[in-house]
Order: C-alpha cells, then sequence, then structure tokens
C-alpha cells in the first residue's frame, strides 16, 4: 500500500482531512491500541475508500520495532461525504508511557496529532504452576522464567510472602471438626470444628529470590527459593501462590511422612526424595 492514505490514483484523490484551523489529532490507551477520530471529507462525487494514513513521527515505532510510517485505516466515503472515523494506531509494545506528537496526511492535507500512551503493568511467569514434593527439607528451589511484556520497569524485589492454606475444604473441616469433638457438648464440637477450620490457614510460603528490575520486553531466568514453614502436617496437600504485580504461579506442596525431619543432608532433588521416601514409590 503507498503511503498517502489513499488507495487510489493521485488524479482520484478527492478524499481529504477535515476540520477547522487548528484542529489536532488525539489517540490514547496502550501501545497495542490507542484508538482517536479522523475527520476526513469526500470532495469528489464518487464513492472513496482510504485503506491507509500516512504518519510522520521522529519518536514513534510500529510493532516490528521499525519507524511508523503508515497504519492501516478502513474508511468508506460517498461522494460529498463528511465523517468522524475511528482509528486505531499500534505501537511497539514497549513504548515509554508519555505523549508523543507526530503528523497525519491524507489526501493532500496534514494534520497535528498527539499520541497519548498509556502504562501497561504485564508481567509473565512460566511455569505458571509448581509442585513441592516436601520431604525432609523446608527449602526448595525452583528456576522460573520472567518476562516483562509492559511498557514500564518492573522491580520485582527480594523476597515476597503468601499464606498457605489445607487443601480441605470447609465442608470436610466441618465434618473432621465436628468428628473430633465430644458428641455431647454442643459447645466442644462447635470448638472443634472452629479449631479445624482455622487450621485450614496452614502458615506461610516465603519466596526468596535475588532483587532485579525487568525492563520492558526483557526476558530472565530466576532462581527462587521457597521456604516452608515447619510445622506443616506429614502426608497432606496444601496450597498456596506466588504473586506478583499481574502474574501468579500456583503452588502444590504434599509433605511426605518425614516431612520437618531434622536429620542433617544436602539439599534433595525431587528424584533424591522420591528415592529416600516410600510414600513416593
Amino acid at each position: 500500500m503507498p503511503a498517502n492514505g489513499n488507495a487510489l490514483p493521485v488524479e482520484q484523490r478527492t478524499v481529504q482531512l477535515a476540520g477547522p484551523e487548528g484542529t489536532r489529532l488525539h489517540f490514547s490507551g496502550p501501545p497495542g491500541g490507542l484508538t482517536g477520530t479522523i475527520p476526513l471529507v469526500n470532495t469528489g462525487p464518487d464513492k472513496q475508500k482510504v485503506r491507509t494514513v500516512a504518519v510522520n513521527t521522529k519518536k514513534l515505532q510500529g510493532p516490528a520495532r521499525l519507524p511508523l510510517r503508515e497504519f492501516a485505516f478502513n474508511a468508506r466515503l460517498y461522494g460529498g461525504e463528511q465523517v468522524d472515523a475511528l482509528a486505531t494506531i499500534v505501537l511497539d509494545s514497549r513504548t515509554s508511557p508519555g505523549t508523543y506528537d507526530f503528523e497525519v496526511t491524507v489526501g493532500d492535507k496534514t494534520l497535528p496529532a498527539t499520541a497519548h500512551v498509556s502504562e501497561v503493568v504485564d508481567l509473565r511467569i512460566t511455569p505458571n504452576q509448581i509442585t513441592i514434593l516436601a520431604g525432609t527439607h523446608t527449602s526448595y528451589k525452583r528456576t522460573l522464567i520472567f518476562e516483562n511484556a509492559g511498557n514500564v520497569p518492573l522491580p520485582t524485589g527480594a523476597r515476597c510472602e503468601a499464606p498457605i492454606f489445607d487443601s480441605f475444604d470447609l465442608l470436610s473441616s466441618l465434618i473432621i471438626g465436628l468428628h473430633k469433638g465430644d458428641r455431647g457438648s454442643a459447645e466442644s464440637m462447635a470448638k472443634a470444628f472452629l479449631n479445624e477450620w482455622a487450621d485450614l490457614q496452614a502458615g506461610i510460603l516465603v519466596a526468596h529470590r535475588k532483587s532485579t528490575i525487568i525492563r520492558p520486553g526483557q526476558k530472565i531466568a530466576v532462581d527462587v527459593e521457597f521456604q516452608l514453614p515447619p510445622n506443616l502436617k506429614p502426608l497432606r496437600h496444601y496450597r498456596s501462590g506466588h504473586q506478583l504485580y499481574d502474574a501468579s504461579v500456583g503452588v502444590d506442596i504434599y509433605t511426605s511422612l518425614n516431612y520437618g525431619s531434622t536429620r542433617k543432608s544436602k539439599r534433595k532433588t525431587i528424584e533424591d526424595i522420591v528415592k529416600e521416601d516410600p510414600i513416593y514409590e
């Protein structure tokens, strides 16, 4: 497509930018889709189509990270018709938040325009689900891939915390609590149920990692050490999560019969735990 704001030959180009003197166009939104309107008029008698709009800019880049010279557009005007047509500009996803001035051209007329780029926080973490087979240790290391798909730098910090919950649901905890209570005493059964309910929140999962700043477009491998509380019950399934900005990683924790044992040994891999603990055979 020619970068002239019209797919027709020059002699047939009758669609022009409209608007009074001093008109400035405005586009706003995230880099993936800035929206605005473009005033157009067809000064000829025949129906015409506009498929592209030419752009003159020193700073803005398109999705392929090349200088933005035009953007796709779709407008159809009958002879003598005027429209205020909706337009969308797609920029490089890493375009920093801020205000950018540029020019657009349709036909033989050019108007100044301003792009108001908004902030986008888009952190992506893979894998988004991990499993910890907790044997004799309370500390387990995983490598996660952090990707900043937004347009602002994201500091990660060195530590975050999240509650750990027993996989039992409320109904199961109710039944277990009532079973443990003295059936001859409503107060005893109520206390037993409340105690079991309170135990659903089993402690805090602490995630340690190297503090860093992830730049827009950057993807890095991050070693994360998950520290479990020593008081988790053996032979249980717990759930937690690793939350950072808009990204989350679900954590399933399965404790073995020997969870929290004080015997000293080097940090074990999942394969080591399976070999040494009969429950995982």
